[in-house]
C-alpha cells in the first residue's frame, strides 16, 4: 500500500533512469521528520515530470474505476467524489490501487531563497536556496546517518536566524522532486496509469445548471443582497460551481461584476473560487463591452446573440465631439458585420 506522505518510499533507482535522469541527487527535506526528495539542475527533466502528470491521456471515464487525486487540489475532493460516483467510479488515498489521477496546478511551484515550502508539495523549483546541516538535531543526526545535504527552508530553520547558520548555497536552479511525482510519472509514461483533467471530470456531472438571467438575479438576491441570510449565502456557494455558462457569454460577462463583488465571501470554497478563476470572473468585470466582445471573440466563444447585446452597450459608450459643426454615423467594422445577422 502507498503512502499517503508523498516524499515517503523507497529510492525508486531504477525508476530514475527510466524516466531519463542523469544527474540526480538525494537530499533532506524537513517535514515532521526529515524526508529524502530529489534534486536535478535539469529544466527539461522538471518541465517532462509536470508535463506527465498534467497532460490528459483520455476523457473517457467509462474505461476507470478509480481516482487519485493529487494532493492540494483546488476543487473540493466532495465535489470530485459527486461528479465521480455518477459514472460509478470511487476514489482512492493509495495511488497504487487507482488506475487515473486528477491533476491541477497545485502540485507544483517555485520558490526562492528562505521561503516557507508546503510538506505536502510534489515538486517545485528553488532558486537561490541554501543547504544547512547542524543547526538542529534532527538535521544533525540525518546528514551523519545520510551524507545528504537538508534544504534550508523556514520549517527547517525553526527558530533560529540564518546568519547563525553554517548554510551553503545549492545550485541556483535546483528542481526538486518527491517520490510520489517520480512514482506516478513512470506509471504514466508506461501507460499503465491514466490521467484525466478537472474539468473532463466537472464537466460531464449531470449536476451542472446551464446559466439563465432568472438564476443570475437568484445569485444575486441570495449573495449580494442587504437580506440575504447565512443559509442563502451557503445556497449560493453550493449552486455556483455548478453553473455552466456555455453559449450564454453575455450573461457571464454582465453577471461578472456582481460575481466579483461577492468572492471575497467565500475565500474559503475552493469550489467557488475554482469556478470564478476558470471562467475570468475578475478580468470580465474590469472589461468595457468592446473589449469583452474581443475577449470573447479571441476564446472563440462570440456569437451573433452575444454580439448583438454587447453591441448595443458599445454604442452606449460612444462619446463624440463637435456636435454643433458635424452630423456622425456609426457603422460596425465589416470584420464584425457578420454578426449582425441572425
Amino acid at each position: 500500500m502507498a503512502s499517503k506522505n508523498v516524499h515517503a518510499g523507497e529510492y525508486p533507482e531504477q525508476i530514475l533512469t527510466d524516466l531519463g535522469f542523469t544527474d540526480i541527487v538525494t537530499v533532506g527535506f524537513v517535514t515532521s521528520e526529515i524526508e529524502d526528495v530529489y534534486l536535478s539542475e535539469s529544466k527539461t527533466q522538471y518541465d517532462k515530470i509536470k508535463d506527465l502528470l498534467l497532460t490528459e491521456t483520455t476523457a473517457d471515464l467509462t474505461t476507470v474505476k478509480r481516482a487519485f487525486i493529487l494532493p492540494l487540489h483546488n476543487v473540493s475532493t466532495d465535489r470530485l467524489k459527486a461528479s465521480l460516483k455518477e459514472h460509478k467510479i470511487s476514489v482512492t488515498n493509495d495511488y497504487e490501487k487507482a488506475d487515473f489521477i486528477i491533476p491541477h496546478t497545485n502540485f507544483y511551484e517555485s520558490y526562492s531563497n528562505i521561503d516557507s515550502i508546503p510538506q505536502t508539495k510534489m515538486m517545485f523549483k528553488m532558486s537561490n536556496g541554501y543547504f544547512c546541516n547542524d543547526h538542529r538535531p534532527l538535521v544533525e543526526d540525518y546528514h551523519a546517518k545520510t551524507g545528504n545535504d537538508v534544504i534550508l527552508d523556514k520549517r527547517s530553520l525553526e527558530n533560529h536566524y540564518q546568519h547563525n547558520t553554517n548554510y551553503e548555497s545549492a545550485p541556483f536552479d535546483s528542481f526538486i522532486f518527491s517520490n510520489m511525482s517520480i512514482v506516478l510519472a513512470d506509471l504514466i509514461e508506461k501507460g499503465e496509469m491514466q490521467v484525466i483533467a478537472t474539468d473532463t471530470v466537472l464537466n460531464q456531472s449531470a449536476n451542472r445548471i446551464p446559466i439563465t438571467a432568472q438564476l443570475i438575479e437568484d445569485i444575486r438576491k441570495m449573495a449580494d443582497h442587504y437580506a440575504a441570510t447565512e443559509d442563502d449565502m451557503e445556497i449560493a456557494g453550493k449552486i455556483i460551481p455548478t453553473i455552466d455558462p456555455t453559449g450564454e457569454p453575455y450573461l457571464l460577462y454582465t453577471s461578472a461584476d456582481m460575481l466579483e463583488n461577492i468572492s471575497y465571501k467565500y475565500n474559503r470554497n475552493k469550489d467557488v473560487q475554482y469556478w470564478m478563476e476558470k471562467h475570468n470572473i475578475h478580468r470580465l468585470s474590469r472589461l468595457n463591452a468592446e473589449d469583452a466582445i474581443k475577449y470573447f471573440e479571441e476564446l472563440g466563444q462570440l456569437d451573433s446573440r452575444c454580439f448583438k447585446a454587447l453591441e448595443v452597450k458599445c454604442r452606449e459608450q460612444i462619446q463624440i465631439n463637435n456636435r454643433e459643426l458635424y452630423t456622425f454615423k456609426v457603422q460596425v467594422k465589416p470584420e464584425y458585420r457578420k454578426y449582425m445577422q441572425d
